[in-house]
């Protein structure tokens, strides 16, 4: 393969259920029938092309490396708000602010992605300070992810020790225990912002790649569409 010149930076395709930088979630949906801007990815040599030049990607839901983990964002957006409904069940009612859920995130043999037996926590202490362990429901080399919440305003993944593992211990003893080293760990936490703002469960994914980094430099992972649909 050719390198593009250094000014030039070829063909990027941007593919997930991930808020591009600045900008908006890609539209959900299965695969199939979709034009340059509605496919769910973005083709960057689109920008400042005419319409005659633009090229229509395929849809990550058309090949089953895109399309698993586009399956595993839309699992981890069904995981969040099962977290919500079951919270708000409680006696009395709710919220993330109260404890911790999580689940594993299981891949089927056809590609889609199923949630595991989910499991709630002790009650947050400390300001906010929880744990939840997680129920295995399948195979550990099916296991393509985890999911769990956080108090409000904590979309960073924790750090520990052998002794006490956090978030990213977790994260790397799941990667060994499966076997499989794309493992992704979705953390939900109600947001925080400004006078006027509404709240709602963010959703941010990290993998062993930028785990570590999104916590040293306070910086959350891509952040995933909420309402994010699993291909059909």
């Amino acid at each position: 393969m050719t390198d593009p010149p250094p000014t030039d930076p070829g063909d990027v395709w941007v593919f997930g259920q991930r808020r591009a930088p600045g900008g908006n979630f890609p539209p959900s949906g299965g695969a199939g029938g979709r034009g340059p801007r509605e496919d769910g990815g973005i083709h960057q040599n689109e920008i400042g092309q005419e319409p005659e030049d633009s090229v229509t990607p395929p849809h990550p839901c058309d090949d089953p490396e895109t399309a698993l983990e586009w399956n595993a964002d839309a699992a981890a957006a069904a995981a969040a708000k099962e977290f919500a409904r079951l919270a708000a069940a409680q006696n009395p009612p709710e919220d993330l602010n109260k404890r911790e859920w999580g689940a594993y995130l299981y891949r089927n043999a056809d590609g889609s992605v199923r949630i595991g037996p989910i499991n709630s926590g002790p009650e947050f202490v400390m300001g906010g300070v929880g744990t939840v362990s997680l129920i295995e429901g399948g195979s550990p080399g099916d296991i393509v992810g985890l999911v769990h919440s956080h108090s409000s305003g904590n979309h960073l993944p924790s750090s520990g020790n052998d002794q006490e593992p956090g978030d990213i211990q977790v994260l790397d003893a799941t990667v060994a225990y499966s076997g499989r080293s794309d493992v992704l760990m979705y953390i939900v936490a109600p947001n925080q912002g400004p006078v006027g703002h509404t709240s709602y469960n963010q959703i941010n994914v990290y993998n062993q790649s930028n785990a570590r980094s999104a916590r040293d430099s306070f910086t959350p992972g891509p952040e995933v569409n909420p309402n994010g649909q699993p291909c059909n």
